[in-house]
């Protein structure tokens, strides 16, 4: 396990890297909350107890610091970013920071963490037994609220509109919400525009993926965390070998398929298995061009066949132009192998819809936002 020392160590290599512990809050959580599955609920430990920020994500850093006081006046503050970039862990570490700073009764405040379906799924229960004010009391009078995975209610349009309210009432008395969204809310199809209104009318924090420094950084700090001696200019390399947009989660993913290649082969750490690593990460981020066909299909409502075939519907059209940028930005195919799983289009056809594509997601809000979607829940 690393320690604070081996941190500092790691953040000397790098000066513009900043380290420090995740502070964790008096949390009051609801008995009955089911769990978040895969075992990533905010209220459970994270194998690394540090955060690690880049000039990528300066603000941040500012807002950790003891400058943090920036809290009170960000009411609603709003946290944005891909899965598996800390965002949770980063809004409980800051809830913690402004609970200390403004305690009650001379102890630090309570923070209520509450995941955002479990929020809808109160309000219903409380709306069919005909109960709400017991519920709008809790949320109202709570000095700090971290409301989690706010785009899981997008199809909860009754339980939106009580959370604008309760979001409304909060800044008006002065109390600390944290909202949590894995993108703008703006970007979110099916979030009511009173909500998207009130949760970016504080102040919005996107949580950049790790640049190269930070990147260096943490890859040394989970090789500690999983008892892998590998030197610095190993991690040099595994790092140069990665691509660009992962995060700490895909960070430590690549560590344990090194570790685990350490432990098949009962060896230390070496160039094979760095390669390996690498190898593992291509192999797991590779889609198919079937798969992404299918996403996007299933988003415009839409059969997988429409998107082969010849129509000219401009919904079709649409859809088609957009699962072939795709499948270019995200798989290793060519031109030909994508026009080929199109209905055997040429190549020139495929590079004409691609380009059209690219220059509408430009101006194309709703493009954009079903490219992000489908991006998301393709897991890329």
């Amino acid at each position: 396990m690393p320690t604070a020392s081996s941190l500092g160590s790691a953040d000397s290599r790098s000066r513009r890297v900043v380290s420090f512990p995740l502070e964790r809050p008096r949390l009051k959580v609801r008995r009955h909350l089911r769990p978040r599955r895969g075992g990533n609920d905010a209220t459970t430990a994270k194998s690394l107890p540090y955060c690690v920020l880049g000039p990528e994500n300066q603000l941040l850093c500012h807002l950790a610091g003891p400058q943090g006081g920036l809290l009170s006046l960000a009411s609603p503050l709003l946290i944005t970013g891909p899965s598996g970039i800390g965002k949770s862990a980063f809004a409980l570490h800051l809830a913690a920071r402004h609970a200390v700073q403004h305690p009650v009764d001379g102890q630090p405040a309570v923070v209520h963490y509450l995941p955002a379906v479990d929020f809808a799924r109160q309000y219903a229960d409380a709306i069919n037994s005909d109960d709400l004010p017991p519920l709008q009391s809790e949320l109202d009078e709570v000095e700090i609220l971290v409301l989690d995975d706010l785009h899981l209610i997008a199809d909860k349009s009754a339980a939106q509109e009580e959370l604008a309210n309760r979001i409304d009432r909060r800044a008006e008395s002065g109390k600390l919400t944290i909202l949590v969204c894995r993108r703008f809310p703006s970007d979110t199809r099916g979030l009511r525009p009173r909500l998207v209104s009130r949760s970016m009318g504080g102040l919005t924090l996107n949580i950049a993926c790790p640049g190269d420094e930070a990147r260096r950084v943490l890859l040394s700090e989970y090789c500690l965390l999983h008892d892998l001696d590998v030197p610095p200019d190993m991690v040099h390399l595994l790092s140069a070998g990665l691509p660009d947009g992962l995060t700490p989660r895909d960070l430590e993913g690549c560590v344990k398929q090194l570790n685990l290649w350490c432990r098949m082969n009962d060896r230390a750490p070496d160039m094979e298995g760095i390669q390996f690593a690498l190898d593992s990460l291509q192999r797991d981020s590779e889609l198919s061009i079937n798969a992404i066909t299918k996403s996007v299909a299933r988003h415009f409502r839409l059969r997988s066949a429409d998107l082969r075939s010849s129509s000219r519907q401009q919904k079709i059209v649409r859809a088609r132009s957009l699962a072939m940028t795709l499948a270019r930005q995200l798989t290793t195919h060519s031109l030909h192998q994508i026009g080929e799983s199109f209905g055997g289009r040429d190549h020139s056809t495929v590079l004409h819809a691609i380009r059209k594509t690219e220059a509408s997601l430009v101006s194309d809000a709703d493009l954009r936002r079903a490219a992000a979607e489908v991006t998301e829940k393709l897991g890329a």
